[in-house]
């Protein structure tokens, strides 16, 4: 399996004028090998050296001199598939199953153990993503069960895990609704206390916290939504107001219908962007922080914008599940 990394090179222009040069951005793609043949969804960047990934068959990555990549598995879980990952340093990190049952293990030496940490057998439980505001404070989520998304915070660390009550959440569709276990960003938070969680057909909602779940907003959205397989993917926040939504029809790679919707205010509307768009499904999204510049990953290949998502540009077409800086 190769990991990929989007290097960004700041190159300097040319200029006769008596302003500084400007620093024009361009990107590289540095494709690394592993000794792992998992399918990997899960990435944890916490810094320039240190990153972990997640796959299939219980598989962790671990790299802390960000050039080699150690893979290895949790032992009793090969058959469970890690689609996000949370690290905070190259000791401490914790993974996510998607499926039955749910999962969550955390390891505290750089996975030479983990201990589980949180378990869940009810009957539809299916675990789409995670993240975390701090070290101590988490926040994850699964489709819904009973009427209502299952959602659980932490805050010692993801030591112990607690669910919120159905009070507190919006009712689903009588369908039901959920996520997309795709890269790990359908669920993204922000500062000490916001929280996003981006959802599928039928209808491509947005819930929105502001108090770290404790209570709920929620919008429909013009996403795709005409299947089972379509809707928001992955959603990103700049500041407290703008936001950036991708997705679109993992069945259809390179449709970029009704692919990309972006928030002027925190996610209460959004606004479907018709052109110049990323030119197909879209996993993942992330913006580079304090910068214009977002990037955009899904199985047709890699798109980056420069502009706050105005424009984009078709940086490959390697397939990839997920970015982060």
């Amino acid at each position: 399996m190769r990991l990929t990394f989007i290097t960004l090179l700041l190159a300097l222009g040319i200029s006769c004028q008596k302003e500084p040069p400007k620093k024009t951005p361009s990107f590289e793609i540095i494709q690394m090998t592993t000794n792992s043949t998992s399918s990997l969804r899960g990435l944890a960047v916490v810094d320039e050296q240190i990153a972990w990934a997640s796959g299939s068959q219980g598989t962790f990555l671990r790299c802390i001199d960000g050039e080699n990549w150690l893979a290895d598995s949790i032992p009793g879980a090969g058959n469970y598939d890690f689609r996000d990952i949370e690290a905070f340093s190259g000791e401490k990190a914790l993974v996510m199953a998607a499926g039955y049952p749910a999962k969550i293990y955390k390891t505290t030496n750089g996975g030479q153990s983990w201990k589980e940490t949180y378990s869940n057998e009810t009957e539809g439980i299916f675990f789409d993503a995670m993240d975390f505001w701090d070290e101590q404070n988490g926040i994850a989520f699964s489709d819904a069960v009973n009427g209502h998304l299952v959602i659980i915070t932490t805050t010692d660390g993801g030591n112990s895990w607690q669910e919120i009550s159905y009070d507190d959440l919006p009712p689903s569709p009588a369908q039901g609704e959920g996520g997309f276990a795709a890269s790990g960003t359908c669920l993204t938070t922000l500062g000490d206390s916001l929280v996003w969680i981006g959802l599928g057909s039928p209808d491509s909602r947005v819930f929105h916290s502001k108090d770290r779940g404790h209570t709920w907003s929620v919008v429909n959205t013009p996403m795709k939504q005409d299947s089972p397989s379509a809707g928001i993917f992955s959603l990103a926040f700049q500041n407290e107001s703008f936001g950036i939504a991708v997705g679109g029809d993992y069945q259809k790679p390179m449709d970029s219908t009704a692919n990309m919707a972006v928030s002027r205010n925190g996610g209460q509307r959004w606004e479907l962007k018709k052109t110049d768009k990323p030119s197909g499904y879209r996993s993942a999204i992330c913006n580079i922080p304090q910068s214009e510049i977002w990037v955009a990953a899904g199985r047709g290949g890699t798109d980056f914008s420069l502009d706050n998502g105005n424009t984009w540009q078709l940086m490959d077409t390697v397939g990839f599940y997920t970015v982060q800086f």
